[in-house]
């Protein structure tokens, strides 16, 4: 039998106390329901799987669950939840995209069912602090994954990879492609592809290609320790930094001004008027997996195909023509499955007191097992940092290994 915790029974006291005053106002099961044009508000309520009995209950709430790498995380939680016996509650629209108000709805309408714990992946780092803070005020624990929702409004954060081992990673990418081609005096122009200039997540990694790339650059951070990104952008912006000797022949386009945001679509439109108007530009560093398809699109019709390439953060199946192609290098990743199944473990594993402040590792089912055969492992235990816990180094993916993608 796994634990009731206080935090459970605030929560409990919680539903309660909703039920008394559906009650009181006269209300039913059917008053809840809404009605709604948007497919994600009639989503609200969550679709409830994995029942088995046990008394802990997690909300799910993603960027997204349409793509494909959203439904390899979704797919790795659920089997977290069959492993645990506990019930997982999925929140989103299955067939369309997220918004950070729905999301906020999300949190809400979980805090009300009074849920153990939510596993929450920000799609903006500020906008749903509140509902995510009122969450923690009724004793459920927050776990953030793939994007920080910030120390502020969470428990813990799960994180796909160190932000520092995939910016190197990236990079020398993007040296091993590009061979002697270039050089310190004649550069490759790299550009940077994210989704809104408010993503946590990819804003996290731009600022470790900046630490990557340059010998004297510092990340701001503000006074509770977390990136201060307007302070990043702002000294990228006025200042001139050293590039490392092993990066001379790449010109990476760090200036926030210049950085490709593609929004949360496929970004065609706006990766073909950026290079339109840099038709210098070498190599894409997609930073997001949404908009794979699009450099590829983007570099042909803009007539680059001979003289630009692309690499990032990309699902296998979305990259294997590229690959196969020459046209992109490598997929750089993590097994966005482990992702799932590491959040919802940490998610568990926080509601019923297993893992708490002060631990500096952390053991899932997944420790010590392949990420990706003949490529990489994962090491006996996560890593801990403070409240963040490490799923493992980032892995890289060729047409030699995209067999070995979990979904």
């Amino acid at each position: 039998m796994k634990k009731l915790t206080v935090k459970r029974l605030i929560s409990l006291g919680l539903t309660l106390a909703m039920v008394l005053s559906m009650a009181a106002c006269g209300g039913s099961g059917d008053s809840a329901e809404t009605t709604s044009d948007s497919a994600e508000t009639t989503e609200a309520s969550g679709d409830s799987e994995a029942a088995n009995g046990g008394d802990v209950t997690i909300a799910y709430i993603p960027k997204e669950r349409a793509e494909s790498f959203w439904q390899a995380v979704e797919a790795g939680a659920q089997q977290a939840a069959d492993d645990l016996g506990c019930e997982l509650i999925m929140y989103g629209d299955a067939a369309g995209a997220n918004t950070a108000a729905n999301q906020s709805t999300y949190v809400e309408t979980a805090t009300e069912l009074g849920v153990d714990a939510i596993a929450f992946a920000a799609l903006d780092s500020d906008s749903t602090d509140a509902a995510l803070q009122a969450a923690q005020a009724a004793g459920i624990n927050v776990v953030g994954f793939d994007s920080d929702p910030g120390e502020e409004a969470r428990d813990w954060f799960v994180n796909q990879v160190d932000p520092d081992a995939l910016a190197q990673t990236l990079l020398d990418d993007v040296v091993a492609a590009v061979g002697d081609q270039y050089t310190a005096e004649n550069p490759c122009v790299v550009a940077l592809v994210s989704t809104n200039l408010t993503t946590p997540n990819q804003n996290t990694w731009i600022e470790s290609i900046k630490k990557a790339y340059y010998s004297d650059y510092e990340i701001a951070y503000t006074d509770t320790g977390a990136i201060d990104f307007d302070a990043c952008k702002e000294q990228t912006r006025s200042n001139t930094y050293t590039v490392k000797p092993e990066y001379e022949m790449l010109n990476v386009i760090t200036n926030p001004d210049n950085i490709i945001y593609a929004g949360d679509g496929a970004g065609l439109e706006e990766i073909e008027s950026y290079l339109t108007a840099h038709p210098e530009t070498n190599f894409l560093v997609s930073l997001t997996t949404n908009v794979i398809a699009s450099c590829g699109t983007a570099i042909e019709s803009c007539g680059l195909t001979d003289t630009c390439m692309f690499n990032g953060i990309a699902t296998p199946g979305d990259s294997e023509n590229y690959l196969s192609s020459g046209m992109m290098s490598t997929v750089v990743l993590w097994q966005a499955y482990d992702l799932g199944y590491l959040a919802i473990d940490v998610a568990y594993s926080a509601a019923t007191g297993e893992l708490n402040p002060g631990d500096t590792e952390y053991v899932s089912d997944l420790s010590g097992q392949t990420q990706v055969e003949g490529v990489s492992t994962y090491d006996a235990s996560h890593m801990v940092d403070g409240s963040v816990v490490y799923l493992g180094a980032p892995a890289t993916f060729t047409l030699d290994t995209l067999d070995k993608w979990k979904s």
